[in-house]
This record gives structure tokens, sequence and C-alpha cells, in this order.
């Protein structure tokens, strides 16, 4: 029972790691439709470049165990969180849900907190 137990639980790891590791983008649509797209990187630990509306910075990116997790500071201020994605795919879901935090603000901080709905292709 307990190798049936194992075999399961590595067959149901490595169905999620391959299907993390055969995504190529991934596709974030948050308030107002408003969408932010981003390639998955090639390598686990990568981090993906973003185009927002500021220059902006991934600096931690993870996708793996239904979790994705991004933030991106701005470029020119390295102190100053543009984007902050946390989403989780639940159980028979194609997509990863979650919150978004964004600073779309130039010279002044205006952040927008809101829910989140990311999908992934490949």
């Amino acid at each position: 029972m307990r190798f049936a137990t194992l075999c399961i639980a590595s067959l149901i790891a490595f169905h999620q790691l391959a299907t993390a590791a055969t995504a190529k983008s991934i596709t974030c649509t948050y308030a107002n439709a408003q969408q932010l797209t981003f390639d998955v990187p090639k390598k686990l630990g990568g981090i993906p470049p973003i185009e927002f509306d500021y220059p902006s910075k991934v600096t931690q990116f993870s996708f793996r165990d239904d979790n994705l997790l991004l933030v991106a500071m701005d470029e020119a201020s390295k102190s100053r969180v543009r984007v902050v994605i946390s989403a989780q795919r639940g159980k028979g879901k194609a997509t990863y849900d979650g919150q978004i935090l964004t600073d779309s603000g130039g010279n002044e901080i205006m952040l927008d907190n809101g829910p989140v709905s990311c999908k992934a292709s490949g």
C-alpha cells in the first residue's frame, strides 16, 4: 500500500513539473481586462523579462507546485515595487488565481490591488 501511494504521489509531482516545464508563456488578466504576458524561463531559477507601464525588472519568479509568484521592481528606482503576483492553481482548474499588486504611478505611488487570473500556454 505504501509503495502504491508513493508511486501515485511521484506521478502527480512529475505531471505538475512537466506541465510547468512545458509552458512557454503565462498571461495574467487583472482589473479592467488589463493583461500582463511573459515567457516562462527555460531553466529552473530563471527570471523572465516583462513589459509593464514603466521599465521593470523581475527580481523573484517561481512557477512550480501549482504556485505562481512574480515580483518586479522599477529599473531606475530598484527599491520601488512595480508588480507582485501571487496565484495558485486549484484542483482541476487550468488557471492560477490569486492577487496582483501593481504600481502604475509615475512620480507618485499609485497602487492597485485586486484579483488576478493567469493561464499558462505552451
